[in-house]
């Protein structure tokens, strides 16, 4: 994969509800972009982003996982994250280093409470988000109930990007109210729009329209002065909207048939912001917060002529060693490089530069500013922990991870396997910064705390 520089770049987490189909959307947009040339299952244990051995036995995603693509000249870092509470710190890191969130809600049970979990994290983040009414193909299936469902349960201004045509099995395919016209089937074939939903389009078009125009102040005037939208005007104005919390998205689809996917992607790369791009501010751009050595918080841009700030904001230990995952902010990181962990107060080595998918990984020289990538064996480093130069020493903000709220007692079976036990948890409450262990003196326990029983 080659270099992209920071406004080629667009990183974008999915958050949902567990069984929303976040790990089927990364897969069919992976496959659609030509990233995989076979299109892999959940329930086969196939899917790229569910590759570790639990998630592979469960059917389900237990920890993050970063999927970038590239399409129309930019690359795209999905991270899918898991939808069960108990690994709600996976996706509170995953948040933490993306620009733009994508809410999935399952169309038949609506807004469920890892929905609104996940809604209530990207408010604290102030990300822009979209909201996709999921799995539009399956029985039951009912758009209205489900735009019904987020009215009720999430606070914004909702706004149809699209309207569906059809659903549950009779869903073929979705009205792009941008372009006005149908995009159908698996092939994303363009069409005219139905006869019978010109109407339903034209009274969702207006509105979309009028939160465009307040997106920007240049397309109010031309609002009131009732003058003509161009597609142009209505993206610029939304990701003006969208970027200032002034309006939510709500788009739909139906990834496991390749329906209404490729629209969604668009919708990603052209309403999204890249990481050095604060619409909130026109004209202005995005910084990030840092502190020095003394406790003193200055801001930079996110750009590669700041100094480096690189934040390790997971931690993966398997049978090939520790893999240390980096978004970039300030600078750029290099491949053999030797950096200053100011976490650490020393300096480590960092080998070859990867970009990772699912589990493959891909030897890159260089991440610039706002990229995500990995890092084999990168010392003692680990999550949390910022990456800058010795000379200019930089401490990013941790991750905001909830206290454990179920503890659970264990025992080794034999004294021979009390230091191998040690051992396991350090390793567990590295990569999961919301577990915590530590030996009860009175009782002779090891107590390990956590989010849940999962």
């Amino acid at each position: 994969m080659k270099e992209y520089q920071t406004g080629q770049i667009r990183n974008v987490a999915l958050v949902s509800h567990n069984g929303a189909g976040k790990t089927t959307m990364v897969e069919r947009l992976l496959f659609d972009t030509g990233a995989i040339t076979r299109l892999g299952k959940v329930q086969d244990g196939t899917a790229t982003t569910d590759f570790e051995e639990e998630e592979v036995a469960r059917n389900s995603s237990t920890s993050t996982a970063i999927a970038p693509i590239e399409y129309a000249g930019l690359k795209v870092n999905l991270l899918d994250t898991p939808g069960y509470v108990d690994f709600v710190g996976e996706m509170n890191a995953a948040l933490s280093v993306a620009d733009g969130a994508l809410i999935l809600v399952e169309s038949v049970a609506g807004v469920e409470v890892g929905t609104e979990i996940a809604w209530q994290a990207t408010l604290e983040r102030d990300l822009p988000r979209i909201i996709v009414i999921n799995k539009m193909n399956r029985d039951n299936a009912r758009a209205a109930r489900a735009m019904a469902s987020i009215r009720e349960n999430l606070d914004s201004r909702f706004i149809s990007l699209q309207l569906p045509i059809g659903e549950g099995p009779e869903f073929k395919g979705i009205i792009d109210l941008i372009s006005m016209e149908a995009r159908l089937g698996d092939n994303d074939a363009r069409g005219p729009i139905p006869a019978e939903l010109v109407d339903d389009a034209e009274a969702a078009r207006e509105e979309m329209i009028e939160a465009a125009a307040e997106g920007d102040d240049a397309l109010m005037e031309k609002f009131f002065a009732e003058e003509p939208f161009t597609e142009e005007d209505v993206i610029r104005g939304l990701k003006g909207a969208i970027a200032q919390r002034l309006c939510t998205p709500v788009m739909y689809a139906a990834p496991e048939a390749g329906i209404a996917v490729k629209p969604l992607l668009g919708a990603v790369t052209k309403l999204m912001p890249a990481p050095d791009e604060d619409l909130a501010t026109p004209g202005e751009k995005k910084q990030f917060a840092a502190k020095d050595k003394d406790g003193n918080e200055a801001t930079y841009d996110i750009a590669d002529d700041s100094p480096l700030a690189a934040f390790i904001f997971k931690t993966r230990d398997d049978q090939y060693g520790k893999m240390s995952y980096i978004r970039v902010y300030g600078g750029t990181l290099e491949s053999d490089s030797r950096v200053w962990d100011s976490t650490l107060d020393s300096e480590v080595r960092v080998g070859p530069l990867q970009v990772i998918r699912g589990s493959h990984q891909t030897a890159v020289g260089k991440l610039h500013a706002g990229d995500i990538g990995v890092v084999v064996k990168l010392g003692e480093a680990g999550t949390n922990d910022t990456l800058c130069q010795r000379n200019e020493q930089l401490f990013l903000p941790e991750i905001e991870q909830p206290e454990p709220i179920v503890s659970v007692s264990i025992t080794a079976e034999t004294q021979a396997d009390v230091a191998k036990m040690s051992q396991a948890l350090n390793r567990l409450a590295a990569e999961d910064k919301t577990l915590r262990w530590h030996n009860e003196p009175a009782t002779r326990e090891t107590i390990l705390s956590g989010m849940g029983n999962t």
